[in-house]
């Protein structure tokens, strides 16, 4: 009997874990209220740069890396959020450094989950596109899903150090929304940086699907992945100078 007792327990707490799982991940929903923090932090100290690291407009190759699914596809599509915090935060982009960004179409994921316990995939540039001089500390993606139980992190990448993944949370939600996300470097990672010898890159995103997910096809969109550039530490003489580090093109 304590023996029963022990294994219907043990069952319940693992049906009560795997339920928080698909829980929906928290929210703000006053993304213009973000957006307008953003841009009151980028006025108030100039040490801080956004960076664009991707529009999604076409002009970047980008493929399925590691795949788990017989369907994989990339494809730019004409789908962009509407809401007013995207548009302000594209106006805020543009006085940023980027006037001639067109917000026109988004990056399009579509795959098939097959086994929803095992399945993963990986998706790159086709090269690692080079961060500015200076430490990320925020990130901005917008994602639409489709209440999809499916995990999506990104990953950086640096010489003389293994790739570095910062989790962006579950994507069980519905339509577009604002995911913003701290980076947060080991000290091995920020000794490189400091050195200005070893910048880093961003590499890839990376998918994962939950227990929760069910089988089928499924499908993503991404656009306007941004990160915050804290130079505070790399005040030096002849600074002020652009470099060519971290251009898109």
């Amino acid at each position: 009997m304590k023996t029963a007792k022990k294994i219907t327990f043990c069952l319940g707490m693992l049906l009560m874990f795997s339920g928080l799982l698909s829980l929906p991940r928290p929210h703000d929903p006053d993304e213009a209220g973000r957006v307008h923090i953003l841009k009151s932090a980028l006025t108030i100290d100039s040490n801080y740069l956004l960076f664009l690291v991707e529009d999604f407009e076409g002009e970047r190759p980008w493929d399925f890396y590691r795949v788990d699914s017989f369907l994989a596809v990339t494809q730019f599509a004409a789908s962009v959020p509407k809401s007013e915090a995207f548009l302000q935060e594209t106006t805020l982009l543009k006085e940023s450094g980027y006037p001639q960004l067109q917000n026109q179409t988004s990056f399009l994921l579509q795959s098939y989950v097959e086994n929803p316990r095992l399945d993963h995939w990986e998706v790159r540039p086709k090269e690692p596109i080079l961060l500015p001089l200076g430490m990320p500390i925020q990130g901005i993606l917008w994602v639409y899903s489709e209440g999809h139980h499916i995990n999506l992190s990104m990953g950086l990448s640096q010489k003389k150090s293994k790739d570095l993944y910062f989790d962006l949370g579950t994507l069980n939600f519905v339509g577009w929304r604002r995911l913003e996300f701290s980076i947060n470097l080991p000290k091995e990672n920020t000794r490189l940086i400091q050195s200005m010898s070893f910048p880093i890159s961003f590499a890839a995103f990376r998918l994962k699907s939950l227990t929760s997910q069910k089988k089928g096809e499924f499908h993503l969109y991404f656009d306007n992945l941004s990160f915050v550039i804290d130079k505070r530490t790399f005040i030096y003489p002849g600074s002020e100078v652009n470099d060519t580090w971290g251009n898109k093109r």
